[in-house]
């Protein structure tokens, strides 16, 4: 099943996404999203933030000048013809360059412009349409605030564009400009693009589709994927000019479960995948942890299946099935 986003939909969240009020809970957003999507309720997952990107230009006083200053800056250096000293006796005000200052786009002010950033906090968003597993809609949106970050060309020399924009390393402001606002970066129909992936190639299934059987045939099928999981979407061009699309499961939680020992077996080992799984919130964490790369120590898997031929029936039958499976084939997505 896959649910179709098409035009209008995509249109109406990228709109639910602008008109809402950043929160802590998101409470807006949410609220817009339903009316968006109906149907659908979408649930926040742990955030990702700590990032920026380059922002505008704006006077000393918060005018605008510019929205994009990487654009702004490659233009002012070809109008100054690439003489960083008349592009920065510009910026700072010499009269000798007033006509070079006006064609740029400064004001008449002698005061040097301010460089912004966006400090970004991207959010992620998931909501349920199926029994299956990759039956879920994945919403990244963004938390944008736009910041003051230096003056512009002031404390360091400039040979580039790159050294036009670029602060001094002492010399980040960080002074909020305007109100933080909401953007969609992203939407995916994961079914729609588990379906691109699985039909993509032949030989070896890719690690994620392998991943969301197992989900399906283990203990783990209690619970959804999307309330543990979030999947890193990737796309590039091959050497035929085919665009492909690659994904890697990614984990939702903000903390990590104590790491399983190595070394133990027996009853031992059986309470330590226990132990593990309550951690971790859901039966078999151990097992697609240890698939996802992270946390499952080399040849865990294999001690755990030698256990089980052994008589140590301490998984049910069909977790056991998935354990032995990987042991032949082992992935990892």
């Amino acid at each position: 099943m896959e649910l179709t986003i098409d035009s209008e939909a995509l249109r109406a969240v990228d709109e639910a996404c602008r008109a809402s009020a950043p929160r802590p809970q998101h409470g807006d957003l949410l609220r817009r999203l339903a009316i968006a999507l109906p149907g659908q309720r979408f649930e926040a997952r742990p955030r990702r933030n700590g990032w920026f990107r380059p922002g505008g230009l704006i006077t000393p006083t918060g005018a605008p000048i510019a929205d994009d200053i990487q654009c702004w800056a490659e233009s002012a250096w070809a109008m100054a013809e690439e003489d960083a000293g008349r592009l920065l006796a510009a910026c700072s005000g010499d009269p000798a360059e007033s006509e070079l200052r006006r064609e740029i786009g400064l004001p008449g002010r002698h005061e040097a412009p301010i460089v912004t950033r966006h400090s970004g906090v991207t959010h992620y968003f998931v909501a349920r349409y199926g029994d299956a597993p990759e039956a879920f809609i994945q919403l990244e949106v963004e938390e944008l605030r736009e910041v003051t970050s230096h003056r512009l060309a002031i404390g360091c020399p400039v040979d580039s564009v790159e050294d036009l924009v670029a602060p001094a390393l002492d010399d980040a402001e960080g002074r909020p400009v305007g109100t933080a606002v909401y953007r969609l970066q992203r939407i995916h129909d994961m079914s729609r693009l588990i379906a691109r992936v699985a039909g993509q190639g032949s030989g070896e299934p890719a690690g994620v589709l392998r991943f969301l059987d197992d989900w399906k045939r283990s203990r783990a099928a209690s619970t959804a994927v999307s309330a543990h999981w979030l999947m890193r979407v990737s796309r590039w061009t091959d050497d035929f000019g085919v665009e492909r699309v690659g994904i890697r499961p990614v984990s939702a939680r903000t903390y990590a479960p104590t790491p399983l020992p190595q070394g133990v077996s027996g009853v031992d080992l059986a309470n330590e995948l226990r132990r593990y799984d309550r951690q971790a919130g859901y039966p078999m964490a151990w097992f697609f942890d240890m698939a996802a790369g992270r946390n499952g120590p080399e040849g865990l898997a294999r001690a755990v299946f030698e256990q089980w031929q052994a008589g140590y029936r301490y998984l049910p039958e069909r977790d056991a099935a998935c354990v032995a499976e990987y042991c032949r084939r082992p992935y990892r997505c």
